[in-house]
């Protein structure tokens, strides 16, 4: 075989490869994304934001599809379906993927975040990315944290103002172990009840109250079925991003890049949304009817004392007890960086 012949069968081999890498980048296909919100929520406006930049960056030649309202199935069912490839994406609150990762119930600790930005510190941080990487142990590929904020408690017997106001009350919880005992610590009857579920649950008075964060309450018209809302932020909850792993792992390099860049984007621009419209959902839910009160901080010091630590003691027996340690110190880390000035 010549010198030259063997030049242009390297150089033919080289444009074959290149037409097979673009092809496979270029074929047609769409990403479908369960979510169990409603299209108005923080985490589908950030999801939007994911959408053109995904479709954006592949020249249209990849789309996305968000399912808002749990049209594929509840937050569970849905990170079932990414689990076993029926299903390509989904979101869902961190209590019920613990279901398929107990090193989520790190998110159950209450009381453990005093702001938004102490959160997203923690979660932006290397603990966060550990937290993500851990799916993949189970067959999921995490890929950023969509904003759902801090859950309050909501009743029709009494404002919340102090640890004792909780005593007795019926409560729901999402299907979270860590939920519900952080409630029976304070006092509460913690009953757990799907979110597709909550307000014929709440209309039918089969409990006393609930608790969500305020998008949720206006999204599902809460103040039609509740009477008030106390801002405990006993939970700060995000709304992990997953995938299926091997769907993912057979993208090109290139792809999987964009989706990722694409997932913080969504992630970051749900965080601001929520943040930025609290006090106008306070007021909106105000207007509705509802009576709103904050907690004090030394009230909330208190609820933390009664519940805290016997959560953490129960998510060790139940995860992994080092990476609980790791996420703890993570969060004392951010709260000296936060009270120097950092």
């Amino acid at each position: 075989m010549s010198k030259k012949f063997s030049m242009i069968l390297l150089t033919l081999v080289i444009i074959l490869m290149l037409v097979i890498s673009s092809s496979v980048f270029a074929a047609p296909m769409k990403i479908r994304v369960s979510v169990c919100n409603a299209p108005s929520h923080p985490q589908n406006i950030g999801l939007e934001i994911f959408r053109q930049y995904v479709e954006a960056k592949t020249d249209g030649q990849v789309t996305v599809a968000v399912y808002p309202n749990s049209q594929l199935g509840g937050e569970r069912e849905s990170v079932e379906q990414c689990k076993n490839g029926s299903l390509e994406m989904a979101t869902a609150s961190a209590g019920p993927l613990t279901t398929f990762n107990n090193k989520f119930m790190v998110l159950d600790i209450p009381f453990a975040f005093d702001s938004y930005e102490m959160a997203w510190l923690v979660l932006d941080g290397p603990m966060g990315q550990k937290l993500l990487d851990s799916c993949e142990e189970v067959g999921l590929k995490g890929l950023a944290y969509m904003e759902n904020g801090f859950r309050h408690v909501t009743n029709n017997v009494k404002p919340i103002n102090t640890l004792e106001d909780l005593k007795g009350l019926k409560i729901r919880t999402m299907e979270a172990p860590m939920h519900m005992e952080n409630f029976k610590n304070l006092g509460s009857n913690p009953t757990p009840v799907p979110w597709t579920d909550l307000y014929l649950t709440l209309q039918q008075k089969m409990v006393d109250g609930q608790e969500n964060p305020l998008a949720n309450l206006w999204e599902v018209k809460m103040y039609e079925v509740q009477k008030y809302a106390s801002l405990t932020g006993h939970i700060y909850d995000p709304m992990p991003l997953v995938a299926d792993l091997k769907w993912f792992n057979e993208l090109s390099p290139d792809l999987q890049s964009i989706i990722e860049k694409g997932a913080i984007l969504g992630q970051n621009y749900s965080r601001s949304v929520n943040a930025a419209r609290e006090e106008e959902l306070a007021k909106l839910l105000t207007a509705k009817g509802m009576a709103i009160n904050d907690v004090s901080k030394e009230e909330k010091a208190r609820m933390r004392e009664a519940s805290q630590v016997k959560v953490v003691e129960s998510i060790k027996k139940a995860s992994d007890p080092a990476f609980v340690d790791e996420w703890l110190k993570a969060i004392e880390t951010v709260n000296l960086d936060i009270n120097a000035g950092l």
